[in-house]
């Protein structure tokens, strides 16, 4: 079995079932990834097989380790019910733009997709506080209705911070800059998930992980991360030939750089944050074309 060294701070190219055989039990923190939902008729766009996709979760996922899983539609009820001891809750990812014109005088638009939290034990959780206005309510009566158990009076009161609830906002992917893969997840979504299940330090694996946006989160948040890609090139827009192992290592050498030294001090420096391209800037591009493939 490979070491993890190999592994950590890398984009690898191959199928992440077989990838993910070679990654040490309970070694990941976080599984956060944006799994293909089947929806489309691009061929990446194909159901992972998701009792051999549990398999592998399961075993290198940490015992306390969370496994945040975004989806939409019926792909959503499927994953829900293929881990029914493990799935806790999900969260509304309310988005800033709307899709499915297509079908706009069939049915509504679609302004949410959604976030499947599964674990097996309570992981992390650092909730992401919002600034509301202070109050004092006084206290709260007993209550005796039985519903979450009995519980005495409290006093309440808040200082003004408000617990998140189970609907975010967030802007898509185009609102951040240039979008690379047809399904892209905002940066910003990854950080504020990272933040809620990690600390720094910690690493978190994107086991099909497209462009790179997720991975490129950890990087700004100071973790860890383990990239997998399968598609090494495929067609954006059906048109442009791209290469997303290339694509998610300048992003991820930008990430790295724009970031103060204290802002890093928890990520484990390896070759892909070893020179200075950057996405926008190719030919300053220098690091290196080998790829971490599976059998490397």
């Amino acid at each position: 079995m490979l070491d993890n060294n190999k592994f950590l701070n890398n984009v690898i190219e191959g199928d992440c079932l077989e990838v993910m055989k070679l990654i040490e039990d309970k070694s990941i923190d976080m599984i956060l990834c944006d799994l293909p939902y089947g929806h489309t008729q691009n061929d990446w766009d194909s159901i992972i097989p998701l009792e051999l996709l549990w398999k592998e979760y399961n075993r290198i996922i940490k015992d306390n380790g969370a496994i945040v899983l975004t989806s939409s539609g019926l792909f959503t009820a499927q994953l829900m019910l293929s881990n029914i001891k493990m799935f806790k809750y999900k969260v509304i990812w309310e988005k800033s733009k709307a899709t499915n014109f297509l079908n706009a005088k069939k049915q509504p638009l679609r302004k949410y997709e959604e976030v499947c939290v599964f674990y097996k034990k309570q992981p992390v959780y650092n909730p992401q506080m919002k600034d509301g206005e202070a109050y004092n309510k006084g206290f709260r009566k007993n209550q005796l209705t039985g519903s979450y158990g009995d519980f005495q009076s409290v006093v309440v009161k808040s200082e003004g911070k408000r617990y998140p609830n189970d609907i975010i906002y967030f802007k898509t992917a185009e609102s951040e800059g240039k979008v690379y893969h047809p399904t892209q997840k905002p940066v910003e979504l990854g950080k504020y998930l990272i933040r809620t299940y990690t600390n720094a330090g910690d690493v978190v694996l994107d086991n099909t992980c497209g462009s790179g946006s997720f991975l490129v989160s950890a990087v700004l948040e100071n973790r860890n991360f383990i990239g997998i890609e399968k598609n090494e090139e495929s067609n954006r827009f059906k048109n442009d030939k791209v290469d997303y192992i290339e694509i998610s290592k300048r992003r991820l050498i930008d990430a790295f750089n724009s970031l103060n030294p204290s802002d890093k001090n928890h990520i484990v420096e390896t070759n892909i944050f070893e020179n200075k391209g950057g996405t926008d800037n190719e030919e300053s591009n220098t690091f290196s074309k080998q790829r971490t493939q599976l059998g490397d």
